[in-house]
């Protein structure tokens, strides 16, 4: 246990020397990924959807803190749902701004959930931002999480029907799409009700005093979520898509473990419980403490 502690600091203190590099290096490969990601769902410009314009702007984005990358990376999508049609990107462009005043009126600050909630919903596992968020953020952050999950929902449904989208013979429109595929579908809210679960119940647990309170909201935040969304597939009949989602659920859990070994250090071995008093009360304080490992003193003696 101890070599895996040390490790831990070790590559702490790595990352932490180099921060600012590490924070450039991040941002330029969120902005390559969701760019991407923008071309192989979407690709429909194509002179943005050329890799090394996705390399430029990755360089660029490595400048920018990870709030004006996705910034960058809406602009870029929008961009792109023009080219397939101005009224599906005029669609995505009001629900970018409704994203930020509802945001800003809920004091939501991390609204890149809005562009990564959208990427790893491509991979497979947009349920990672709702469990790294409930570990991580406050109460606040539901907002942003919510309004992502809208966003990359409305996206899956736009890529699904393309072909009918451009179709000039077609009857399709966006507003049909979104009143049949998105208020009209079970699935579509038993995704949205999936990821505010699963928020709320990591955001409760890991707050609450129980021992190995990190591990415990992970694993019944997994849990609550992939009993919704298995439901949600049965009652579409959408039966092929549980195996992606078994997968999609060990990738979070990973994630999730992951955040709870670099982020969180508690020894419970040693919990302590204090007690004290003032005027007015009289506190009993359970203390947990932090697992430190004393540093080797290196003697060095010259012969």
């Amino acid at each position: 246990m101890n070599a895996f502690i040390r490790l831990r600091d070790d590559i702490r203190r790595f990352v932490l020397a180099r921060e600012m590099l590490f924070l450039k290096i991040w941002s330029a490969l969120v902005a390559f990924v969701g760019l991407i990601c923008i071309s192989s769902n979407f690709g429909h410009n194509k002179h943005i959807s050329q890799i090394w314009v996705s390399i430029i702007i990755a360089l660029v984005c490595a400048f920018f803190p990870i709030q004006g990358v996705s910034l960058i990376l809406t602009i870029v999508l929008l961009i792109d749902l023009i080219s397939l049609s101005p009224l599906v990107a005029i669609v995505a462009l009001g629900m970018v701004v409704v994203t930020y005043l509802v945001c800003a009126y809920f004091r939501s600050k991390n609204t890149y959930n809005m562009v990564a909630v959208p990427i790893c919903y491509s991979f497979g596992a947009p349920y990672a931002m709702a469990l790294g968020a409930g570990l991580m953020s406050s109460i606040n952050e539901l907002t942003s999480i919510v309004c992502g999950s809208v966003m990359a929902f409305y996206l899956h449904v736009i890529k699904d029907n393309t072909t009918a989208i451009v179709d000039e013979t077609s009857n399709v429109s966006v507003f049909s799409l979104i009143q049949e595929q998105m208020l009209q579908n079970r699935l579509f809210w038993c995704f949205i009700i999936a990821m505010v679960s699963m928020y709320l119940v990591v955001y409760m647990l890991r707050q609450s005093s129980i021992k190995m309170s990190w591990m415990i909201a992970n694993a019944a935040g997994v849990a609550v979520e992939f009993i919704i969304m298995l439901a949600g597939y049965l009652l579409t009949s959408q039966k092929a898509e549980i195996g992606s989602l078994v997968l999609g659920n060990i990738l979070v859990f990973a994630v999730g473990f992951i955040l709870n070994y670099f982020v969180l250090d508690l020894d419970y071995s040693r919990i302590e419980k204090v007690q004290f008093e003032d005027d007015d009360y009289y506190y009993y304080v359970t203390a947990v403490p932090k697992i430190r490992i004393a540093e080797e003193d290196k003697e060095v003696k010259k012969i």
